[in-house]
């Protein structure tokens, strides 16, 4: 997107989902919000030399989607705030009576808009540039009483070979992101085959979804074992192992 400001500067709008080139960033890459804690706290860090003024949202999986363009039942405070050099910002998320499953996750999205302090006018001739980054991450709105725990889901995860892919079935009410599936004989053994190129990384709740293989060596595969990693709550990685099967 690109706009033409009358000082003759040029403002460029760039998303990423994970805070990597922003001066302000999110302490996570996840939010999980508990019903039974009614709210959620996202703790904000400018770590670069110039304030910062943040529009702060909330969508339903739109990228595209504006703020207050979608209807979610969570308000956030303040949605509006501008963060000095070094300093911190705490944004309250409360949840609004919200009408959702109670047998599963619900997926959000919290979207930082980081607006840039205007730069001094462009001299004639001359163009500015100044970037405003936006920031997205996942909110998954946990209800209370799930089973089993999130890291007993991971593990019992069912994974199966299906020719040249692998199946996976996720009979838990969580969202599992994946960050690495291999397939190896040892966790030490060098690798027999791999997902390299997910379609994506998320399986939903009570779902299934088959990722290709890449470097398959079938010959090689009997007594092998799946080994994968999983973003957990943390924004860490854990990892599980299956003996190797067959869909039928």
């Amino acid at each position: 997107m690109l706009k033409i400001l009358s000082s003759g500067m040029v403002l460029l709008f760039s998303m990423f989902s994970l805070n990597v080139m922003a001066d302000v960033v999110i302490n996570g890459t996840r939010i999980v919000f508990n019903a039974k804690d009614k709210e959620s706290t996202v703790q904000l860090k400018n770590r670069g030399s110039h304030p910062y003024l943040l529009q702060i949202w909330m969508d339903d999986g739109n990228p595209r989607a504006k703020p207050g363009e979608v209807t979610v039942p969570f308000l956030i405070t303040p949605p509006v705030v501008r963060i000095d050099p070094a300093k911190g910002q705490a944004v309250r998320i409360m949840a609004t009576n919200p009408a959702l499953p109670r047998d599963r996750e619900s997926l959000f999205w919290f979207n930082m808009l980081e607006i840039p302090p205007k730069a001094q006018a462009a001299t004639s001739g001359n163009t500015r540039m100044q970037l405003a980054f936006r920031t997205r991450i996942k909110l998954f709105y946990r209800p209370d009483n799930l089973q089993p725990t999130p890291l007993q889901s991971y593990k019992e995860l069912k994974l199966s070979l299906q020719g040249n892919n692998i199946k996976v079935v996720n009979d838990s009410p969580y969202y599992i992101t994946f960050s690495k599936v291999e397939i190896r004989k040892t966790k030490e053994s060098e690798v027999l085959a791999s997902v390299e190129n997910f379609p994506q990384r998320m399986v939903n709740p009570k779902s299934e979804i088959v990722f290709p293989l890449a470097n398959k060596k079938s010959a090689r595969l009997s007594d092998a074992s799946f080994f994968y990693s999983v973003i957990n709550d943390y924004g860490g990685e854990t990892t599980n192992e299956h003996k190797l099967q067959n869909s039928p």
